[in-house]
């Protein structure tokens, strides 16, 4: 089904790290409201301003966020912070991401200090700035429209810094731990150039790290920070059309199977499906002593490898894996709706040549399959002729 419009996509240059703060900022040089949420916060029962100002760095003008609460903020646990994020007056899209994220956040906290998700502490995270990143981050994407995030390589820092602990090593512990497996090069900055919030932003929101965009620059935003580091301290985000096919990284995991009986090999294809593994393939063969086998293929992301390895292992038993890092041409995708004389319907959608298509989910088919009394089949020809 031809929709007829293309999906904008976004990239992050940040040579010099990344904060929440300055994330915003630098959506707001793409033209994002940040008035709307502001108010939504206010509904919820926090008052906040939410300013993107005008400033500059070494003679170089970009936009710096200025975020404000009236009195002391408590401490707060993971509940409190998703039980504020479920009473805004968002999309279920927004809340879903920013409360996923929090979650992912306490889940790195308490793993780091060895405690239960309800017993960790908030402490920089539970400050009102950080609760306005990360559900600004989510705002912001939807505001623009954006259907797919890359990042360049980070920069990596050295050096110490005082929180609630007392002084810690530089990068953070949570910092470290959200940016496993995403690419890094080591820099001169002894100060701490990404946040936690920054890091859960990189974690949550970038589909896949590129060294520059791909397809029709549509506009540029530069958000700003506070610390002086002897070059522009700023994140540079660049909207874009989508303009074809995108590279990104992928890890290739293959072993020969002759061990397994047919039900094993099928349970095997859901454990890794459901861990994150992108795609899984069986090809059948003969193998020594013309033994009935075949390959088994796993593909997954990069900071995917650890998890989705291990798993490889304890679900096949295998005693080895060969792992090669390949690349593959995607084209963007995301999640819509398409219109049916049955209602709509869950679908993916694509662009092609700069017009944009969308097909039905198969699970979604099946589902009007069996309320129409139709097959698939006929599903799909119908749909194509209307």
């Amino acid at each position: 089904m031809n929709l007829g419009r293309n999906m904008p996509e976004l990239h992050l240059d940040c040579p010099v790290g990344i904060a929440g703060d300055m994330f915003l900022a630098a959506m707001a040089g793409l033209g994002v409201d940040f008035e709307p949420l502001a108010e939504a916060f206010g509904r919820a029962g926090l008052e906040v301003s939410i300013v993107a100002g005008e400033a500059r760095d070494k003679g170089v003008a970009g936009k710096r966020m200025e975020i404000g609460s009236a009195g002391a903020q408590p401490l707060r646990h993971l509940h409190d912070l998703t039980d504020m994020v479920r009473r805004m007056p968002l999309s279920e899209a927004v809340r879903a991401g920013a409360e996923a994220a929090f979650v992912r956040l306490a889940e790195a906290e308490a793993a780091i200090h060895g405690c239960g998700l309800e017993d960790v502490h908030f402490h920089e995270v539970g400050a009102v700035d950080t609760l306005v990143d990360v559900v600004g981050a989510f705002f912001a994407l939807e505001a623009l429209g954006v259907t797919r995030v890359t990042c360049s390589s980070l920069p990596w820092f050295t050096g110490t810094v005082r929180c609630a602990h007392g002084f810690m090593p530089l990068p953070a512990p949570a910092t470290a731990m959200l940016l496993q497996g995403k690419p890094v090069y080591p820099t001169q900055f002894d100060r701490e150039i990404i946040t936690p919030t920054g890091a859960l932003l990189l974690d949550r929101l970038v589909d896949d790290f590129a060294e520059g965009p791909t397809g029709r620059l549509l506009a540029c935003g530069l958000g700003l920070g506070n610390m002086e580091l002897g070059v522009v301290n700023g994140l540079r985000a660049f909207l874009l059309e989508a303009g074809g096919p995108v590279m990104e990284r992928v890890m290739v995991l293959e072993t020969n199977v002759d061990h397994l009986t047919g039900e094993e090999i099928g349970g095997v294809f859901g454990e890794l499906l459901a861990a994150g593994a992108l795609d899984v393939l069986f090809l059948p063969g003969v193998m020594k002593k013309n033994r009935p086998g075949g390959l088994l293929q796993i593909l997954c992301r990069p900071e995917d490898l650890a998890r989705i390895r291990d798993l490889a292992f304890a679900q096949t038993m295998s005693l080895g894996l060969r792992i090669t890092e390949t690349r593959r041409a995607v084209l963007p995708r995301a999640a819509t709706t398409c219109p049916t004389p049955w209602g709509d319907l869950p679908a993916k959608e694509t662009t092609v040549d700069g017009e944009r298509y969308a097909r039905p989910e198969f699970e979604a088919l099946q589902a009007l399959a069996r309320r129409t009394g139709r097959s698939v089949t006929q599903l799909r020809y119908l749909l194509s002729e209307d």
